[in-house]
């Protein structure tokens, strides 16, 4: 697999999502990012995507209320035991054209396996 699959997904910090001091949620981002880590994969499975095997995530900074944030997710690598996915969480800074980064995470989705059931009675 040569080709890297890229997705962005604009994500607005709301205070539904936020603790009372305007802070975004940290578990909030999370189920975000898990969604959005399945938009590079949907391809490669016939049925639902199966839940992720396993991820790594690490905040760098703290969003807040009314935050635009991007959500960048790219697939990078796939190996025979499933598909690698790349999540980097950005915002832009004020006065400037560059972006800082909030979080970011890594999510691991096994391929998919088909379970036959055979159900045999005898005679």
């Amino acid at each position: 697999m040569n080709t890297h699959l890229n997705t962005n997904v604009p994500f607005i910090v709301t205070k539904e999502i936020s603790n009372p001091n305007g802070f975004l949620l940290p578990n909030a981002l999370y189920d975000k990012i898990k969604t959005v880590a399945t938009y590079p994969i949907r391809e490669f499975y016939l049925q639902d995507i199966p839940d992720v095997g396993d991820f790594k995530f690490k905040m760098y900074k703290n969003a807040f209320v009314n935050d635009k944030l991007t959500i960048q997710a790219q697939l990078v690598k796939k190996t025979k035991e499933g598909y690698w996915v790349n999540i980097t969480v950005t915002k832009a800074k004020e006065n400037t054209n560059n972006q800082e980064r909030i979080c970011s995470a890594l999510f691991d989705f096994p391929l998919e396996t088909k379970y036959l059931k055979t159900n045999r009675t005898a005679c």
